[in-house]
């Protein structure tokens, strides 16, 4: 299986938020570093000339840089813009898991328990569970009964993704363009990790989340 991890370096929110130090290291760095000593074969960083050397210098023996079209990497680019490219330009054949680096707080373990849950299913996406009631903009409840509320501890909840990785085949992922599809397994990481880094107040609660582990 190879993991394909795509970043840009025109961050609006957090200027070039995927080098930025996250206690004391680039924040790809600990995406990088989970996947360094996980089951996965390659990483493949697809990303811009400008991110191309500092990917490269941090030494990681899996990981081989690949600089994406330009016009895969503009604000309206999306993820699976991205993906399809460096599926196609490197031929790839491979099981592909799609890795984001603004989910700094996904571990090897993480990793390797959701490449053994996808040998029961066509796809796989990481999710957090939560606890909490949602309301449509018109103000219908969508995910219980307000007239018959139930406790926290007797309720099931639901799923979030967390966006820290999702599995596909790679012959999937070209026919039905999308990183998702056919029989899709959940797993289920743990709570701290429902937050992506976009702004900074991501920022600020990841790093005291990853510091204090």
């Amino acid at each position: 299986m190879i993991a394909i991890l795509p970043i840009r370096s025109g961050s609006k929110g957090i200027p070039n938020k995927n080098i930025k130090s996250f206690n004391g290291k680039p924040l790809i760095w600990w995406t990088l570093n989970s996947l360094e000593q996980s089951n996965i074969s390659q990483t493949i960083v697809a990303t811009d000339p400008e991110y191309k050397d500092i990917i490269d210098d941090l030494g990681f023996l899996k990981t081989k840089t690949y600089v994406r079209n330009p016009k895969n990497s503009r604000d309206i680019s999306s993820t699976e813009d991205v993906l399809l490219e460096t599926i196609n330009q490197l031929n790839l054949k491979d099981d592909i898991m799609l890795v984001q680096a603004t989910s700094p707080l996904t571990t090897t373990h993480d990793i390797n328990e959701g490449i053994k849950l996808y040998k029961n299913y066509d796809s796989i996406l990481s999710v957090v569970k939560q606890k909490r009631f949602i309301w449509d903009k018109v103000g219908e409840s969508i995910n219980y009964d307000y007239k018959n509320r139930p406790r926290r501890q007797d309720w099931d909840g639901f799923f979030v993704e967390n966006g820290a990785f999702y599995i596909n085949s790679s012959e999937n992922i070209l026919k039905y363009k999308n990183r998702l599809n056919g029989n899709i397994g959940l797993y289920e990481m743990s709570e701290s990790t429902y937050y992506e880094i976009d702004d900074i107040s991501d920022w600020v609660i990841m790093e005291s989340i990853q510091n204090n582990k």
